[in-house]
């Protein structure tokens, strides 16, 4: 989707070479610099196309082409080619008979603007296509969506979610700004907050207790589709040190029961499955998470179809304003359903 950026030049702004004024005020790379320059009207002054190394003066007018018109995922087929029709709250109650391949879901949007979409995944379905879900991944969704509305954008999706996992993924609309979402050194870097029911009984714990799991991992050698922690694996070798990877996890408990606790999870690092292996690794796994806990014996009134989790809070700095967005998605049924049976409002913090 075309995106520019627009810059009035103050009074009080010294003379300067437009290349130092993108750099410096606006935030652009000297590679997003460059990309600009080759497109048609990427960067002029006072609607006059121009080079870097020009120099702007007070009351100019910059104007910066971010993404052109015409961009767009057309690799992305149309979600709902093929799928037959299901209603999402049948998923979200975990009574959906149908595998969610043969299932159509309308888009939850949680905020929209020009640079930004985020939305609620559905627990079931994968963020980006593979070879057993090539139309029915949210990034087709999002693409259809776009598609409906007559605009041409690039599905940038900043981060994923397991296929298990629901809650907020979010979508840049623009290579700047998805840059800058997913730029660990950017402050407008994404923080996440889940929610997790884990087996076990946990101590609850005070406002502002946070407990920490530095445990790193790496792919499980016997079976690819796990991972592991390197204790678990005893791994000493210096060939296989290269595959662990840094992983911290910071946990408090909300409640607790006799069979199982409402923890809420902030994390320092992104591994796959970081969550699920880190509470195995304490004896407290997630409940319905049956690839790292085949043995959960709960009760089925705090059953899960799924593994428990679910991102619940996202906060970041907008890539291109002075604002800071706090994002909530809703608890989806079966999270409703524990939360009910504790009596009491757990989610105020």
């Amino acid at each position: 989707m075309e995106r520019y950026l627009e810059f009035r030049i103050d009074e009080q702004t010294t003379e300067l070479k437009m290349e130092a004024f993108l750099k410096k005020n606006a935030g652009l790379t000297k590679r997003q610099i460059s990309q600009a320059k080759f497109r048609p009207d990427g960067i002029t002054r006072n609607g006059v196309r121009c080079r870097v190394t020009e120099t702007i003066y007070p009351g100019d007018v910059i104007r910066v082409c971010l993404e052109e018109a015409g961009t767009a995922s057309a690799h992305l087929e149309n979600y709902n080619d093929g799928i037959k029709s299901k209603d999402l709250s049948d998923f979200h109650s975990n009574k959906a008979s149908a595998p969610v391949s043969e299932t159509s879901f309308s888009l939850n949007i949680l905020y929209e603007d020009t640079d930004i979409l985020a939305v609620d995944k559905p627990a079931g379905m994968v963020t980006h296509p593979t070879g057993m879900h090539y139309t029915d991944s949210l990034s087709n969704l999002v693409a259809s969506y776009f598609r409906e509305k007559n605009e041409q954008v690039c599905v940038r999706p900043v981060g994923r979610l397991d296929q298990e996992t629901s809650g907020i993924v979010v979508f840049a609309q623009n290579q700047v700004a998805a840059s800058r979402l997913q730029s660990v050194k950017s402050p407008c870097k994404i923080h996440k907050q889940y929610l997790a029911a884990v087996s076990g009984t946990l101590p609850v714990d005070m406002p502002g207790v946070w407990h920490t799991l530095d445990l790193p991992l790496m792919q499980d050698p016997e079976n690819h589709l796990k991972m592991k922690t390197a204790a678990d694996l005893s791994l000493h070798s210096s060939a296989l040190s290269g595959k662990i990877k840094t992983a911290v996890t910071h946990y408090h408990t909300l409640f607790s029961s006799q069979d199982w606790s409402l923890i809420t999870l902030k994390l320092d690092t992104g591994r796959t499955h970081q969550i699920r292996v880190h509470m195995a690794s304490t004896g407290h796994p997630l409940l319905g998470d049956t690839l790292y806990h085949s043995d959960d014996k709960i009760s089925s009134c705090a059953s899960f179809s799924r593994a428990a989790l679910h991102a619940w809070k996202v906060s970041f700095q907008h890539p291109f304003r002075d604002e800071m967005l706090l994002l909530e998605a809703p608890l989806p049924f079966d999270f409703r359903e524990l939360v009910s049976l504790s009596g009491s409002d757990l989610l105020s913090i």
